[in-house]
């Protein structure tokens, strides 16, 4: 139902919907693992998929075929470009500084490394969604930071001014220091 996409075989995991709704699917994810929703569109073409969600460079496609209930995950178009493109011997094409502009990571090396680990990732958490056993990440309580790109208050309040004094003060310089000109 979905063929076969450009980075081949293994970069493919189908899973039957049985009673899960793509909705519901689709609400799963979004809420408790972190994908975006999408809006079905159909980046490989007419019959191989419409994008119900995606996480990093991962999606998870709907099947279009009429009276077919399948998912299947795989990477988005650009990255199998980039697998297909290792796969079969053309990795020297591609500079680190591509690389690391078309995905963020550093070469090849990075790339397969996280490429892995999101589709197995995605995989785990797409099949737990299908089995109803998904559940949110285990909450880590996070050490408060201080915030130092905190935007102004409104410029025509008063407010405004007086916490721009209060940062001159707080920076001055003492008077008796000496510029060294």
């Amino acid at each position: 139902m979905f063929g076969l996409y450009p980075a081949g075989p293994s970069w493919v995991r189908t899973f039957a919907l049985g009673d899960c709704s793509s909705r519901d699917l689709q609400k799963s994810l979004v809420d408790l693992a972190g994908f975006t929703a999408a809006i079905q569109h159909q980046p490989f073409g007419q019959y191989r998929g419409a994008v119900l969600a995606q996480f990093g460079q991962t999606l998870l496609l709907l099947s279009t075929t009429p009276g077919a209930c399948e998912a299947a995950v795989t990477p988005t178009v650009e990255m199998q470009h980039l697998l297909w493109s290792y796969q079969e011997g053309y990795a020297s094409q591609w500079s680190a500084a591509e690389i690391r502009s078309l995905t963020g990571h550093s070469g090849w090396s990075e790339l397969l490394t996280n490429a892995r680990h999101e589709f197995s990732r995605t995989c785990d958490q797409v099949a737990a969604a299908v089995d109803g056993t998904l559940q949110p990440p285990i909450a880590v309580h996070a050490v408060p930071c201080l915030v130092m790109n905190e935007p102004f208050l409104n410029e025509d309040d008063d407010a405004f001014y007086s916490q721009m004094a209060a940062m001159s003060a707080s920076m001055s310089v003492s008077e008796d220091l000496s510029c060294g000109l």
